[in-house]
């Protein structure tokens, strides 16, 4: 699976915390995600820069952060190939049960977390509403 992406950068699945990433949810062995590095995902989800990530730029961004996660190039993600993922966050994303990971399932486990950010439903995300929403993950 060969596709064109923009420029390396700072994939989402440093937290759970942004879209989709997203980028991962953190294993509770691994550090928190800072400010920083949040900021640093949200940027880089945010293609356009204007300052909010809609739904299209989450979904190009999981694209993204998938073909970079995808070492050996078959068009799937095993647990082996997300460190720090959260095994119950990958469940959720296999959808059919197979132990690996679709692109076409971790764009609509990007999409399902994008609703679950977009807390006053406007249809775009804020950086303050990844915030949130990291922290929500870190008390649990």
């Amino acid at each position: 699976m060969n596709i064109p992406f923009r420029s390396a950068v700072l994939p989402l699945a440093v937290c759970a915390a942004l879209l989709a990433g997203g980028a991962a949810a953190q294993q509770a062995a691994a550090p928190p995600v800072t400010d920083e590095q949040l900021r640093q995902a949200f940027n880089t989800a945010d293609a356009n820069r204007d300052g909010h990530v809609d739904i299209d730029e989450a979904v190009g961004d999981a694209i993204f952060v998938f073909a970079r996660y995808d070492a050996n190039r078959d068009g799937f993600l095993v647990m082996a190939e997300l460190p720090r993922h959260n095994p119950e966050r990958f469940k959720r994303a296999d959808r059919d049960g197979d132990g690996k990971l679709s692109v076409g399932e971790v764009a609509a486990d990007r999409v399902y977390e994008f609703f679950l950010v977009d807390t006053n439903r406007n249809g775009v995300i804020t950086f303050e509403e990844v915030r949130a929403y990291a922290e929500t993950l870190r008390r649990k």
